[in-house]
């Protein structure tokens, strides 16, 4: 399609609707310098721009609140000369992907965060289902607040967090007993965490922390704790017996027992991670520049990937499909528009999924 120097069409930005047409954007980049092109870039007027900076200016728009690919199909629907590259990729695919993350908690907070919110009268098991949805939307929003190549630490964190959450709420149907199981094994930790607090105190009395509540609790459940312990999971009870998760398993041992995808992420997504991320001294200082914005890609990657699992698993278990049949399409939706490059793409996909 042939874009008229002076036609306007219209956009949405980061929520923000506005119009703009390629005459406006050279205009506003008149008399402006480009920035150091350290993404994906834009020719404006003879000139490369970042495209960050570029939609910035002709828009006046904040550029934490867009990302590359924003700009980049703004700038596409234009006909402005959009330059991108392998390492360009490199360097636009952590926003690519946290842009999935975005879109989806997106739907989340629309299609299902008030739903389950909204709940009375839980079951122990939707207690259970309910709480691994909450730590996950908690980890989900505090990696959205991590945008930046140097937050890729933080970023893997929550990554390998998300999986695991994942992995858990899984295991729901797969575990036999699992759902009491989940239950008791919160208060195993209390117990376990309360009694090495009361130890470090028996032996250095001089400490500042007085309070008795941790040696209460140990006198006040301490027994019951244990009695549902060696029931739930017998001969697990202290040493090289005690128990390290609610399955009894290892984690590599509830990936396999899961099989695909949890395997495959497991000992190929979840290992490169732990490989860059997870050994002592200086493992992830030590690398190429570029390699980087490849783990903060993996990170949202595999963030996403999760998420949407676990997403489809709420859905599947509060019946939210039943009020409305269409969500598991906004979910795909939401999963693949920020793929898209182009409105046209953006309108095709609505057209296949909504």
């Amino acid at each position: 399609m042939v874009v008229l120097m002076d036609e306007k069409n219209k956009f949405t930005v980061g929520g923000v609707e506005f119009f703009l047409s390629k005459a406006d954007v050279e205009q506003k980049l008149q008399g402006v310098g480009p920035e150091n092109i350290r993404e994906v870039s834009v020719e404006i007027g003879g000139r490369r721009y970042p495209v960050k900076q570029a939609l910035a200016e002709a828009t006046g728009l904040l550029r934490g609140n867009f990302t590359s690919h924003d700009a980049m199909r703004v700038f596409r629907k234009l006909s402005l000369p959009v330059g991108t590259g392998p390492g360009d990729d490199v360097l636009t695919a952590p926003e690519r992907f946290f842009t999935v993350v975005k879109s989806l908690n997106l739907f989340d907070q629309q299609k299902v965060r008030g739903v389950i919110g909204g709940l009375l009268a839980k079951t122990e098991r939707d207690h259970c289902f309910a709480g691994i949805y909450f730590r996950a939307k908690a980890n989900v929003e505090s990696l959205l607040s991590l945008k930046y190549v140097r937050d890729f630490q933080a970023s893997v964190m929550i990554a390998r967090s998300l999986f695991e959450l994942t992995v858990d709420v899984k295991l729901i149907d797969v575990i036999p007993d699992a759902v009491r199981k989940i239950a008791v094994f919160a208060e195993v930790e209390k117990l376990k965490s309360a009694r090495r607090i009361v130890d470090f105190k028996a032996a250095h009395p001089n400490t500042t922390d007085t309070s008795p509540v941790h040696a209460d609790f140990i006198k006040n459940n301490a027994a019951r704790i244990e009695g549902l312990q060696s029931t739930l999971w017998p001969g697990a009870k202290s040493g090289a017996n005690k128990i390290g998760h609610w399955s009894g398993s290892d984690l590599r041992s509830r990936a396999m027992l899961l099989k695909a995808p949890f395997d495959e992420i497991y000992d190929m997504k979840y290992a490169q991670m732990s490989w860059y991320i997870h050994a002592a001294g200086l493992t992830g200082f030590d690398l190429k520049a570029e390699t980087y914005p490849l783990l903060q890609a993996t990170s949202f990657e595999l963030a996403a990937r999760c998420y949407t699992i676990l997403l489809t698993a709420i859905i599947d278990e509060f019946g939210l499909a039943k009020a409305d049949p269409g969500i598991k399409n906004h979910l795909d939706y939401a999963r693949k528009v920020p793929f898209t490059d182009t409105d046209e793409q953006v309108q095709e996909l609505q057209n296949a999924l909504l």
